[in-house]
């Protein structure tokens, strides 16, 4: 980080306008008002003042100003300097007591001054303008920062939330509450669809005769962890629902358990119930 010092103030343009970007008009008037108990007088109240009450307030001849400002005259007025005349000029000779011989006068806002004060060598209140600033930027620019990095923490995690968001819609897909658990919804529930087989037999005409609905036994031993389809006959007959296989056909005929019968199945095999233990080794 560059550090700020006097004589770069005084010679960089782009540092200048870099400090005085960082500083709020009312911190401006605030350092100015510190350097100078006179400051309000000076200013009485308004929001510019003229060339000479700015001189006043440095201390130094009305020509060292304009040697400056004639320097840096396109600086000052992007600090809101403004040079009046005509009816202008009319208008605000009241407002800052201007004689009626001025055909013109120079406005200086508050922030030109400033500027003034880092750019005027020979005056001591321009040099504590210019240590005021410095201790100012020194408390500034670090709460800059963290309130900078606060942002983009929060940036992170509005990306991190809609990257999950999106995401918690893909898992929708597969279960409705799945999005609630991925977002943390401590209440959230999820139901496990069942895969279900459906077997349609047709005529020679291409008529359904029959359809079947529910797992075989093949597939559903495979779901219970069991080796083989009779091992799942034998604890069927083992709890007493041998009755649940039904007759199928599909190329060959077939055994198959309707679906109906397949929750009941699913609560006594989670039991324990029967010869579990034995066809799958437990």
């Amino acid at each position: 980080m560059t550090i700020i010092t006097e004589s770069i103030l005084m010679e960089s343009k782009a540092a200048r306008s870099n400090q005085l970007k960082q500083i709020e008009e009312e911190r401006v008037r605030e350092i100015l008002s510190k350097i100078k108990y006179l400051y309000f007088a000076v200013w009485q109240g308004k929001e510019s003042i003229t060339t000479d009450r700015v001189a006043q307030f440095y201390e130094v001849p009305e020509t060292n100003l304009r040697k400056l400002l004639k320097t840096h005259r396109e600086e000052f007025i992007s600090d809101g300097l403004k040079t009046i005349r005509g009816k202008d000029l009319k208008d605000a000779r009241d407002l800052w007591s201007l004689p009626l011989k001025t055909s013109q006068a120079t406005i200086w806002t508050p922030r030109a001054v400033l500027r003034l004060g880092m750019l005027m060598r020979d005056s001591l209140v321009a040099l504590a303008v210019r240590t005021s600033l410095l201790n100012a930027l020194e408390k500034t620019i670090p709460a800059q920062a963290i309130e900078i990095e606060k942002l983009k923490l929060q940036l992170q995690v509005a990306q991190a939330q809609e990257r999950l968001l999106a995401q918690s819609r893909v898992l929708a897909l597969v279960d409705p509450g799945l999005p609630a658990i991925v977002l943390g919804n401590p209440n959230a529930v999820v139901t496990r669809t069942e895969v279900i087989e459906r077997t349609v037999l047709i005529n020679e005409q291409g008529r359904s005769r029959v359809s079947y609905e529910g797992l075989s036994k093949t597939k559903l031993a495979k779901k219970y962890g069991m080796k083989r389809a009779k091992d799942l006959v034998d604890w069927l007959k083992s709890i007493g629902k041998e009755d649940v296989l039904k007759p199928g056909l599909i190329a060959t005929s077939c055994q198959y358990i309707p679906i109906e019968e397949i929750a009941e199945l699913d609560r006594l095999w989670a039991a324990h119930r029967g010869l579990r233990q034995i066809l799958i080794g437990e």
